[in-house]
């Protein structure tokens, strides 16, 4: 009988989070640090589902520079809204997109500012967990060309919901893959850290989970493999820097003199190198303007430039607040350097493959060799 694959993606389940926790520790699972790409889950998504680096399937930030094919270029000419109306504003943006299906991936305006909104577009217009959602091949397409039977489960639906679906179809003959994905672990990191007694529950409600699986497989006479990993990790916020303000008292005006996306990590600025300079030294050492060499090793350098001339990003456990993410900082946050020891992901298996992925960009080869090789 075809075994089956439980793949579960748990977004922001970092290396050191699940040390911490001792998160499936148990015999029997092999386990392995996971190296991330600079950035956030727009490109380490895209980047572990298909095996490449974000400078080739083109999704790096949320938001890049506008194009011609923006879906917010309705809003060009619009003056500033003022900050008590402008969140209703911002709905109406939001239901206005969504009822026309102009972007079918994940998104969020969070607190851009509706005047400048026209000036960027989304990463993602399509949705990377469907087939052909890419642009590269991604695991979902090696899927569908080979045949090979799935269900899967993402953030569109509620995480209680998908889990008690997924071990009812943990007993389907007729599935060879369920691959589930979720982003709750990450929002509640974000909000208290990855220390707090609630990361710790949410992780053992993941066991309990992954055991269902197992028992469910057991009872239809199924041999089960779990393979549960991560996007990134999460670092403890220690202190946050105000960018925006700093540029500010400097003399530059956002939006007259200069355009830049201010993520919570980096700030990305098209125009003069003198602003990136000067949004350098707001950092007052907490942060670094990159190179093109560095972006090039990261994978992250784009040529054409619509995701920043000019990159400065924050240290580890340093965020920008206010920035277009938020007004002030939270507990944890992700997109630091790939190397701070907090950014790693985890790998983690009850597959007994010789040698287990070690980078993102492994894992969809990883896991089709593994697929492929139990159902010859």
């Amino acid at each position: 009988m075809q075994p089956l694959h439980a793949i579960i993606l748990i977004d922001a389940l970092g290396w050191e989070v699940a040390r911490c926790h001792g998160f499936l520790d148990y015999a029997g699972v092999r386990r392995v640090s996971l190296a991330t790409v600079l950035g956030y889950s727009s490109a380490a998504i895209p980047s572990l589902l298909s095996g490449t680096a974000p400078s080739r399937h083109g999704c790096w930030t949320m938001y890049r520079r506008a194009g011609d094919q923006s879906p917010f270029r309705f809003l060009r000419g619009l003056p500033r809204v003022p900050h008590p109306v402008e969140w209703r504003a911002r709905r109406f943006v939001r239901r206005w997109i969504d009822r026309r299906g102009l972007i079918k991936g994940y998104y969020d305006l969070y607190e851009i500012p509706l005047h400048l909104l026209s000036r960027f577009d989304v990463a993602q217009h399509q949705d990377p967990y469907e087939p052909g959602g890419l642009g590269e091949e991604t695991i979902f397409d090696w899927l569908v060309e080979r045949h090979v039977p799935y269900a899967l489960w993402t953030y569109r639906t509620p995480e209680a919901e998908n889990m008690e679906d997924a071990v009812r179809r943990a007993e389907d003959r007729n599935t060879s893959v369920l691959f589930f994905y979720t982003a709750e672990l990450d929002a509640l990191m974000h909000r208290v850290g990855i220390h707090d007694a609630a990361v710790n529950d949410k992780l053992r409600c993941y066991e309990r989970f992954i055991g269902r699986l197992q028992t469910a497989a057991g009872r239809a006479g199924r041999n089960i493999f779990v393979h549960v990993f991560s996007d990134h990790g999460m670092t403890p916020v220690t202190r946050s820097v105000d960018v925006i303000g700093g540029l500010a008292r400097r003399g530059f005006r956002l939006g007259g003199d200069y355009v830049a996306f201010f993520d919570s990590t980096m700030v990305r600025i098209w125009g003069d190198q003198s602003v990136a300079r000067a949004a350098e030294d707001a950092f007052a050492g907490q942060g670094r303007l990159l190179t093109d060499d560095e972006l090039r090793r990261c994978g992250c350098f784009f040529p054409g430039r619509e995701y920043g001339d000019w990159i400065v990003l924050a240290n580890p456990g340093v965020m920008v607040a206010p920035s277009f993410m938020g007004a002030v900082a939270i507990a944890g946050m992700h997109g630091y350097d790939p190397d701070d020891s907090y950014s790693p992901g985890v790998f983690l298996t009850t597959a007994s493959a010789e040698r287990l992925p070690r980078s993102i960009l492994d894992v969809k080869n990883w896991l089709a060799g593994a697929i492929e090789a139990d159902s010859q």
